[in-house]
């Protein structure tokens, strides 16, 4: 059977999905594979995979400001 090609998400879809797979990820660290994320929330392994990426980039920077502040 083929697979359709979905439509593509909206800003604010593709925001909620972000917040949500974040959470899922980091709420449940015994079931966080690409695999499950990706039946849980209808998505490809890329949008996962750049959706975790940009989070802990983000976390990263805020910890490494954090640390400058209280090293100076």
């Amino acid at each position: 059977m083929k697979r359709t090609r979905q439509p593509r998400r909206t800003a604010e879809q593709l925001e909620k999905l972000t917040k949500d797979i974040v959470t899922y990820y980091f709420d449940n660290p015994h079931a966080n594979g690409y695999k499950i994320i990706e039946e849980k929330f209808n998505c490809t392994p890329n949008v996962i995979r750049k959706i975790i990426s940009d989070e802990l980039d983000n976390r990263f920077k805020n910890k490494r400001q954090c640390i400058n502040v209280l090293e100076d």
